[in-house]
């Protein structure tokens, strides 16, 4: 067994973009500011880049006390506007300049004094500069402001917009107050997400964005990911096409359309009232709703809008392509037959975004594919800079031009690096085959009416062309299992089928009791094994067994997941394409998806009163077997230096401590700390006070096996009270739940209730769950309850992707697991209901 080698070069040669001149690109450690107008979420914001990057959070009270002596009201009331507004230029200049990198500063700029904008614009020369804003209504409601004055503000607010070279729609977080449709009306144990969870992660995907390091920390998180290889990097990908016009003219819930490619290529063939605040508002609603990368193209010549001079057409569309630059899209495709100085601008102020150089090949009279033209324009994109050139060629017939593969080997004989190159014929009736390219391929979805500007998509979608792949032979049907000692009731079968069923992949999972590393390895050796979650005894066992192991496999000890890698060479991106084909294989990725769950769990539930903070936040683990391990490990992970563990055989508690904390040492996570200090305690006994120099646990996590072994009862571990005294409350999560029924269909009622009886050695409300509902409804609210069902539809969900190599349909999949719980489980369990 070794470690993953993850092979930065292949990251950074991911990440490579042209040498040619770039204004946009900033130095790694380079001071952000925040500008908009008040109640636009900066603070907030603010808070949340300091915290990711590591920096410090200037306000605009501060520095300007800090320089004058004298807050800001106080100043304005002895001095007068005009002199407030000149010392506020004064200040944040001042402020700027001795801190022009690890900072981020916030500035209200709702005066638009012009100090302040050319103090800004000159700063916006090697910084970024971040206008934040949002939705004028949700605006109102926050101002509490009468509309005119409101709208006074909103107006002026839009001038940033000349001045900052970043845009950031914050879009209200309603998180706490909505239930998502994949929760369970039955669940009795109150779950509620923490406030701007959603918020959190897009405006920390929006930061790695401008520092070029989205790649880097998804690669280093886990190199199988769906996010660490870019979609044009991945095979059989697709690009859902979303029009404009099609946003403006229906009513369409994006959540609803899960899952449906691998990128989103917005299309700006329309022009709306408010155009910038509606484009920007769809942007920030693709990357909540539907959380892939975003494709910008700016229409040359919209249908339905009037015809445009040269001139006006360039400056309109420049103007355009920017706001799309400055939104931080993932992608800009670009038609290169523009006029050159448009393409020049638009080059130089790309940034981090990447540009596909865009060809489309008009008309009857369409050269074939092994004609000079078409090599010579993916030449000049090359030299250009576009990192990917995608051509459409039109076809008279509904047959593809057999030419096109002499031209793509043509291409691929090229010295690397160059750019990814997409080819396909279309007709009338829209994409010729819906499987030219191996990448981005255009798609549409059942849910959009045919637009009749659409000439590439036609009706295929990815699932139907996924299903015809598998048709072809392109790729096959794998075998997927939970296997262990107790898996007849796991729930990750129903929700791998739903996923497979969501996509039309032809692939099996199944339930199999094994319990020798022999019995598994006669299923590996099958040519369609896929891979396997692994649960009790295998997840230390297999550490030994694998090829190649994760990181977090490593730092924890133990191993969930198997992915059977089936690479012709040894590079990664090798090994994660050749997923969904079957063959002889003897080598096994292992990675541990059960830390990522618990942290998932515990993003979501941690208010922001209990937020993480290493120097005070305490967490308590119950229990010390592998579950416990990934536990502490997730605990470690979102910043908790203070972990105190609990099990009833304290030397295995000792040897978890043990393993951590020499992993915190080595990876001085506890600074320059000398003498023995550590990061995981023991407490012996549930009799033992909590330390006083500690504070009480805001995060408890129960990894007790909620199943008897070895025909043993469960445990019935109830929390001593002395424990649960935090004046904040905190988080519990049931991790010890493995799962419930998988499928019963087809068994006779006698043979239902007999398995449902054995259930009750793995109940989902647990004796732990009980007592804390007990305390909620005594008063206590504070305390959030997360069941062990969480846990496992999250779990389910990354192995998925780790698998297929696809995003996983979230919403269907949680759903899935809930009726599969209500349906089977809930019935035996009639505690639940109370």
């Amino acid at each position: 067994m070794r470690n993953l080698q993850y092979g930065l070069d292949e990251a950074e040669s991911l990440m490579a973009s042209s040498a040619k001149a770039n204004l946009r690109l900033y130095s790694p450690d380079a001071t952000i500011v925040l500008v908009g107008c008040r109640g636009a979420g900066k603070r907030t914001l603010g808070f949340i880049a300091a915290k990711h990057l590591g920096r410090r959070l200037l306000t605009e009270d501060y520095y300007f006390e800090n320089q004058t002596g004298c807050n800001r009201a106080t100043f304005l009331q002895k001095h007068g506007h005009s002199t407030f507004s000149n010392q506020t230029a004064i200040a944040l200049a001042q402020t700027l300049e001795a801190n022009r990198s690890n900072c981020v500063i916030e500035c209200s700029t709702a005066l638009m004094a012009d100090e302040i904008q050319v103090v800004l614009s000159a700063f916006a020369e090697t910084n970024p500069v971040i206008y934040v804003h949002r939705d004028k209504e949700d605006l109102y409601k926050l101002l509490q402001l009468p509309v005119s004055d409101a709208e006074r503000i909103l107006v002026s607010d839009q001038k940033h917009r000349r001045f900052c070279n970043m845009e950031y729609f914050n879009l209200l977080d309603t998180s706490p107050n909505v239930q998502s449709e994949g929760e369970s009306q039955l669940r009795s144990a109150s779950v509620h997400s923490a406030r701007l969870i959603h918020a959190k992660r897009e405006f920390i995907n929006f930061l790695d964005q401008i520092f070029g390091q989205v790649l880097t920390r998804s690669w280093m998180q886990n190199p199988f990911s769906v996010k660490a290889i870019p979609p044009e990097h991945r095979l059989y990908t697709f690009a859902l096409n979303l029009r404009l016009s099609t946003l403006v003219n229906m009513d369409i819930d994006l959540a609803r359309m899960e899952a449906p490619a691998e990128a989103v290529e917005i299309i700006i063939d329309t022009w709306p009232d408010n155009m910038f605040d509606f484009i920007a508002t769809q942007v920030a609603l693709i990357r909540r709703k539907l959380d892939l990368p975003i494709i910008y193209y700016v229409e040359e010549n919209p249908r339905e809008e009037r015809r445009r001079s040269l001139e006006e057409r360039d400056a309109q569309d420049y103007e355009l392509m920017i706001h799309g630059l400055r939104l931080g899209v993932d992608y800009l495709s670009l038609d290169l037959e523009r006029s050159l100085d448009l393409v020049r601008r638009v080059f130089s102020m790309r940034g981090r975004t990447k540009i596909i150089g865009n060809y489309v090949i008009r008309g009857f009279g369409a050269p074939q594919w092994d004609d000079d033209v078409y090599f010579e324009r993916y030449v000049h994109a090359h030299k250009l800079g576009c990192h990917i050139v995608r051509i459409a060629r039109f076809c008279a017939g509904d047959r593809q031009d057999e030419s096109r593969q002499r031209f793509v080997d043509r291409v691929a004989a090229l010295p690397e690096p160059k750019p990814l190159l997409i080819a396909f014929d279309y007709s009338v009736f829209g994409q010729v085959a819906p499987f030219q390219n191996l990448s981005l391929n255009p798609t549409g979805h059942e849910l959009l009416e045919k637009s009749p500007r659409e000439q590439v998509v036609g009706v295929n979608t990815a699932r139907g062309t996924i299903r015809t792949f598998f048709q072809r032979g392109w790729l096959q049907p794998l075998n997927f299992y939970v296997i262990g000692a107790n898996v007849h009731y796991s729930a990750s079968p129903s929700m791998f089928r739903a996923a497979c069923e969501h996509y039309m992949l032809p692939h099996t999972y199944e339930a199999r009791q094994i319990t020798t590393v022999e019995e598994l390895d006669r299923l590996r050796r099958d040519p369609n094994f896929g891979g396997a979650s692994l649960t009790a005894p295998f997840k230390v066992i297999m550490m030994d067994h694998v090829d190649h192991v994760s990181f977090h496999a490593t730092a924890i000890g133990a191993v969930n997941t198997v992915v059977a890698l089936r690479g012709k060479t040894s590079s990664i991106i090798d090994h994660a394409n050749a997923r969904n084909q079957a063959g002889a294989t003897d080598k096994l990725y292992g990675d541990n998806t059960d830390w990522n769950s618990i942290a998932t769990c515990l993003r979501r539930a941690i208010s922001p009163r209990n937020s993480v903070q290493p120097s005070r936040t305490t967490g308590l683990i119950i229990g010390a077997g592998g579950m416990a391990r990934a536990a502490v490990y997730a605990l470690i992970k979102l910043g908790c230096r203070k972990i105190f563990i609990f099990n009833r055989t304290v030397a295995k508690a000792e040897a978890v401590a043990a393993h951590f904390n020499a992993y915190a040492k080595g990876h001085k996570l506890l600074g320059q700390r000398g003498g023995d200090v550590k990061i995981c305690h023991v407490i012996e006994s549930a009799k033992d006070p909590w330390p006083e120099e500690y504070q009480q646990p805001t995060i408890i996590l129960s990894c007790i096996p909620s199943f008897g072994i070895d025909d043993k009862p469960a445990v019935e571990f109830r929390m001593p009270l002395h424990w649960l005294r935090s004046p904040t409350g905190g988080v519990v999560i049931e991790v010890g739940f493995i799962g419930c029924v998988s499928a019963l269909r087809g068994v006779d009622d006698d043979e239902l209730t007999r398995r449902g009886q054995q259930l009750a050695y793995e109940p989902l409300i647990t004796p732990l769950v009980i007592q804390m509902r007990k305390i909620r409804e005594d008063g206590n609210t504070s305390w959030i309850i997360i069941d062990g069902l969480e846990v496992v539809s999250e779990m389910a969900m990354e192995q998925f992707e780790l698998y297929t190599g696809r995003n996983a349909p979230r919403r269907l999949m949680r759903r899935v697991c809930d009726e599969t719980w209500n349906k089977q489980c809930a019935p035996f369990q009639p505690q639940r209901l109370s």
